[in-house]
């Protein structure tokens, strides 16, 4: 019957199918079956078969239906049959079935298939009690024949595909904290994964059309687990990079969808660097976007697409494929034409045209778009998403405002007391990461600590009021995590921080965890502080630790200056230096007008003009006769207090490299370290 439905004699079938009587008949009939097995060995069997997938394709993609009370009893009986001892006992025996009778086909495939198929309101709850029944015998299944997955056939395949499916499905927003059993089930499960796809991956030159099915099929369950956290973190932890970049090489587009699909979630900025073609992995995702963009029947499969996208654009190389390939005018379709919802397809896209501004051909290529320009101040002012409004908002200040505003930046001066901030700290995080992040927050407020987070402080536009914290906060703490790094929104405020030159200190927030990428270069040099290492007690002793230390060496630095600002008008030979350091030869004198925020990243990049500089915007003038011999050649020196060279090393330290490289030349600082 299920053949024969077209898009023309659709109403004719939704006569003949949507009726009280027919689902009140079929309902009956699946509870009867899952509560004690009745109608298993009855011949009319296959009469309720065909006709629940005749019901499947026609409610398929089809919400109004699903959605349809009448339909939601029929679900509940599917739901109860896979969930029955009947289905687990056929299950168990599925490696051994060679076809399938009425019975198996009903339960194997037809209500499998039909809860496959149900995108309706209780997915997510449909899904939950599947995987809260059969994970576990599911689990122990799998790992009795994961040996001997070579030997699957086709219908032992069809139901591992089916059935993992279904379990390992959490959604692709999921923050629910699972259990621990679900959890320990889950992880068994991943293992048993990587077996096989560890074991594939070393013959990929022998794989035949059967095998890449099954190598398919395990990633895509892999890729689902990656949607909830723990696991992903568990995912991660196991080093499948290179399992998966070795399974790129199979010549098979899905396979390397789902190849690359793991690795935008999983990949360190080290597995970046081993890609033989980087351009590929872009190539790969790019070509599946325009696939999917204009088909409402893959609509799920681009907001997976939207979602992995937003994991691999973190990394800079890509940002630069990805730009370079034309990815731009694909993602401003998706993010401007109404035919896309707000939340699942335009707010994540706006959300990836952020993260893409970062660098800087892409950022120049959107400012130039006053159509796009225009349409994000429309959904500032105008939308009732907030969620959408604070991605526009990301992007306008990315692109307008964020210029501006840094090029006002005055370099704090080392005179300026605590006590004239705002705020004692400011919290940059991901909402990921609060309960920690929170729980940090709340202790500080406990200790008299004036702190700014964004919970309870925003006012107006969100990316106004984080710059407005940060540049009112004597410390800015940056809790690093793979969910910080990933966020658009972590990397402007991290970045903005830097660029205003506050005291950074980095916490970590998740169990070895490094950073790397952009985050690993904006806390280069800086003490961590490893909450999950240390335990909060000590961890938090750490931070107040560190805090102190920076103000110790803050307020020995300005009585420092108070007392040269003091002697000055006695201290001959630095005046002499001074002038001749800035007035050499018999030309006119120069200024230099280098900021802070100029200088190179590292000091060995750095110049004569560099350094003085830097000591000069530190107020730190009394440091130009010790490097006078270096940038002049006629100088006098004069011994310096402790205090000075204190104030000089916490300055500088953000400059000098964590691992030195090797270096043709030597610039004057390092001459002197």
């Amino acid at each position: 019957m299920s053949d024969h439905i077209t898009e023309t004699n659709i109403n004719s079938f939704k006569q003949l199918l949507i009726h009280q009587s027919l689902i009140d008949e079929l309902t009956g009939c699946l509870i009867e079956i899952a509560t004690n097995g009745k109608y298993l060995q009855d011949v009319q069997i296959n009469a309720v078969d065909s006709t629940i997938k005749a019901i499947n394709k026609l409610s398929r993609r089809r919400l109004d239906i699903q959605n349809n009370p009448l339909f939601e009893l029929l679900l509940n009986g599917t739901v109860q049959c896979v969930c029955s001892p009947f289905f687990v006992n056929i299950f168990k025996q599925v490696t051994e079935l060679i076809e399938l009778n009425d019975t198996q086909e009903l339960l194997l495939n037809t209500c499998t298939d039909y809860i496959v198929c149900y995108e309706g309101n209780r997915r997510h709850e449909i899904f939950s009690i599947v995987r809260t029944i059969l994970l576990k015998p599911f689990t122990q299944w799998l790992q009795q024949h994961t040996s001997s997955f070579r030997q699957w056939n086709r219908i032992t395949k069809n139901s591992f595909d089916k059935l993992g499916g279904i379990i390992f499905d959490f959604g692709s927003h999921n923050e629910k904290i699972i259990g621990k059993e679900i959890y320990d089930d889950c992880c068994k499960a991943i293992d048993c994964y990587i077996v096989i796809l560890s074991t594939l991956s070393n013959n990929i030159n022998t794989i035949d059309e059967s095998t890449v099915d099954l190598i398919g099929i395990c990633m895509f369950h892999l890729y689902a687990l990656t949607l909830e956290q723990s696991l992903h973190d568990y995912i991660k932890s196991q080093q499948l990079s290179s399992i998966l970049l070795r399974l790129i090489n199979i010549d098979n587009e899905e396979t390397q969808f789902n190849a690359y699909r793991i690795l935008a979630s999983i990949m360190t900025e080290q597995d970046i660097k081993m890609l033989a073609n980087p351009s590929k992995i872009a190539n790969v995702f790019i070509t599946f976007l325009i696939d999917v963009i204009d088909n409402t029947r893959k609509i799920r499969r681009l907001r997976n697409l939207l979602h992995c996208l937003k994991s691999l654009v973190q990394h800079d190389q890509i940002k630069e494929e990805l730009t370079k390939q034309g990815i731009l005018p694909y993602l401003l379709q998706c993010a401007t034409e109404t035919k896309f919802d707000p939340i699942k397809e335009q707010q994540p896209t706006l959300e990836i045209l952020l993260a893409l501004t970062f660098h800087d051909q892409a950022a120049i290529l959107l400012k130039k778009n006053s159509q796009f320009i225009s349409h994000l101040h429309t959904l500032i002012n105008s939308s009732s998403e907030q969620g959408l409004r604070r991605a526009a908002e990301g992007l306008i200040w990315k692109l307008e405002k964020e210029e501006t505003a840094t090029d006002k930046l005055v370099t704090m001066s080392m005179t300026k007391d605590v006590r004239n901030y705002k705020y004692d700290i400011m919290l940059s995080y991901s909402h990921r990461d609060r309960d920690l992040c929170h729980r940090i927050c709340d202790r500080l407020v406990k200790d008299n600590f004036r702190v700014w987070l964004d919970r309870d402080q925003m006012h107006g536009s969100t990316m106004v009021a984080m710059a407005d914290a940060i540049e009112n906060a004597e410390f800015v703490f940056v809790c690093m995590s793979d969910a910080y790094k990933q966020s658009a929104y972590c990397q402007s405020e991290a970045q903005y921080a830097y660029e205003r030159q506050c005291y950074l200190i980095p916490i970590v927030m998740k169990q070895n965890y490094r950073p790397d990428g952009w985050l690993g270069i904006l806390v280069s040099g800086k003490v961590y502080v490893d909450f999950p290492k240390l335990g909060f007690d000590q961890a938090y002793l750490k931070l107040k630790n560190e805090i102190d230390r920076h103000r110790t060496n803050l307020n020995l630095s300005i009585r420092n200056q108070e007392q040269h600002q003091h002697e000055l008008p006695t201290i001959a030979t630095s005046e002499k230096t001074i002038e001749t350091i800035t007035n050499q030869s018999d030309e006119q004198p120069t200024t230099t007008t280098t900021t802070t925020k100029d200088l190179p990243h590292c000091i060995d990049q750095w110049t004569k003009d560099h350094v003085k500089s830097f000591l000069c915007n530190k107020n730190l003038e009394s440091l130009l006769p010790v490097f006078a011999n270096e940038i002049s050649a006629d100088s006098q020196q004069k011994s310096l207090t402790l205090n000075t060279y204190l104030c000089f090393l916490d300055e500088i330290q953000q400059y000098i490299p964590q691992v030195p490289g090797n270096h043709s030349s030597t610039s004057v600082i390092c001459i002197l370290m």
